[in-house]
This record gives structure tokens, sequence and C-alpha cells, in this order.
């Protein structure tokens, strides 16, 4: 297992166009500066001090403060893969593994190549015994690019293939000599395109559009057969697991497991991805 790495948050918050502008202002601010507005004004902290102070908790070793700092650029919109990488490493330094494992899966849909993650994320699920769930291997055959990429790249890609695919079409069309090579290379754009375009539709089916949840709550969590406190032992779940939810009632929810069976859990227990 690859040595995590919690050392000291990210640099960078993000990539969006708002979180690149928000660390560009943040750079040139000094660290004190944060710590002066945070105590003459707390509610006055603009977003990019808001992200540089909790560097600095973070670097300071407050933990929880500056998880709930990275809590505060979520809750305004600035999402970044980044931002939830730091911010599972505060819970994680913090003692709350579960909150960790599920920050860091909601960073690996945005960022799902990075080794310091994935190393993150292997050793807290180790800690708690949390089983990874990884697509069969057939899967990862026929959709090789599906949680590879970030779904937004993944939809460029497609757009772009299309277009070129388009493109060459029409060149081969309008060309009166009809060359080989652009009939080859538009047989190829469509080979790509193709495993693109499954690929993406695999990742919005089992990712993007079903709701998945991790669990939270310290120790074992019981799944029942029925949704209520009285009901039936079914299996346990880890602190950390990953699990998809089918159905709501009455504040219990039904819960897969990746290997498929079922059962229902508190709905305290668990935080939506």
């Amino acid at each position: 297992m690859k040595k995590p790495r919690f050392r000291l948050p990210r640099s960078t918050p993000g990539s969006t166009a708002t979180a690149t502008v928000l660390m560009t202002l943040a750079a040139l601010l000094p660290v004190w500066h944060a710590r002066v507005v945070l105590a003459s004004d707390p509610a006055a902290l603009s977003p990019q001090t808001t992200f540089f102070h909790a560097n600095a908790l973070y670097k300071d070793g407050q933990y929880g403060g500056a998880a709930a700092e990275y809590e505060k650029l979520l809750a305004a919109g600035l999402e970044s893969g980044n931002v939830y990488f730091n911010l599972g490493n505060a819970y994680f330094k913090a003692g709350e593994t579960g909150k960790a494992i599920l920050n860091y899966e909601r960073a690996q849909r945005l960022i799902p190549n990075d080794p310091d993650l994935r190393a993150n994320l292997a050793y807290a699920q180790s800690l708690t015994d949390a089983a990874p769930c990884t697509a069969p291997f057939w899967q990862r055959l026929v959709f090789p690019l599906a949680e590879r990429l970030p779904t937004r790249q993944l939809i460029w890609l497609v757009s772009l293939g299309y277009t070129l695919l388009i493109l060459a079409l029409i060149a081969h069309q309008m060309w009166a000599r009809r060359p080989r090579w652009l009939l080859y290379l538009s047989s190829a754009l469509a080979a790509a395109l193709l495993i693109t375009a499954t690929s993406l539709v695999q990742q919005l089916a089992t990712v993007e559009w079903p709701r998945h949840a991790v669990v939270v709550s310290s120790g074992d969590t019981p799944a029942r057969f029925e949704p209520a406190a009285s009901g039936t032992l079914h299996f346990v779940l880890k602190q950390g697991a990953l699990v998809s939810v089918l159905d709501v009632r009455q504040g219990w929810l039904q819960v897969a497991r990746c290997d498929g069976r079922r059962g229902w859990v508190e709905q305290s227990a668990l935080e939506d991805l």
C-alpha cells in the first residue's frame, strides 16, 4: 500500500474558473491577514481568505477548525477535488475517519487519477476495514475510461470526438479524390468515439445518476431486514463503507452494498456522497 500523505493541504482549491481566481487572490495575502480579519469580524471573511485561513489552521494542527473552514467554501459553491481532498485530510487528522473517507470519495469523482488521493483513501479504508468498491473486470475492459476520468472531461471528449468525426466524414465526401487515409482516420475517430461514449454512459448510469452514501458513524452499523430498530439483523456496515441508496422510509434508508446485499440502515448513520 502506498504511504498516505496528510502533511500539508493542497495549495489550489480546484479546477473551476471561480476557484482559480480564488487562489490567485489568496496567494497575494500574507498569512497573518486571515487571522486579523477573523479576530476583528468573522462575518467579513471572503472566500479567498476562508481558504487561506483553513490552510493556516491545518498547518497549525487545528484540524477541526480547518475542516469547518473548508466546509464553508463548499457551502458557498466552491467545489473542487482539492478542497474535498483537504477536507478529507482535516477530518482524518481530527479522528473522524468516516467523514474523511466520505470526502475522499467525493474528491475521487473530480480527480480520480490523483495518486495521493488514492493512497489516503486506501489507507483510511484499511483502518476501518471498509472494503473498496471496484468494478468487475469485464466492466473495466468494456468501459476502459469509466471512473478513470471526471465526467466533465468525458463529456468534453465525446463532444470533441463527435465533431472531429463529422468533419472527417464531410471532408471525405467533399474531396474529389477521397483519399484512403481520410477513411482510415474516420474509422479511428469512430472507434475512439464509441469507447469514450460508452464509458460516459456507464459512468453516468453507475456513478452520477444513482444515489450513493457513505457510513460516517463510528463502529459497526447494523443493516436490518426491516426499517425498524427491532428488525432482524442482516449484516453490518463498516465505517466508511460506500453503499447505494434504494429507498427511504421514516428515517431509514434501504441500501445495497457493492456485492448486492440489501438492508435497512438508520439515516443518521449515513451521509450522501
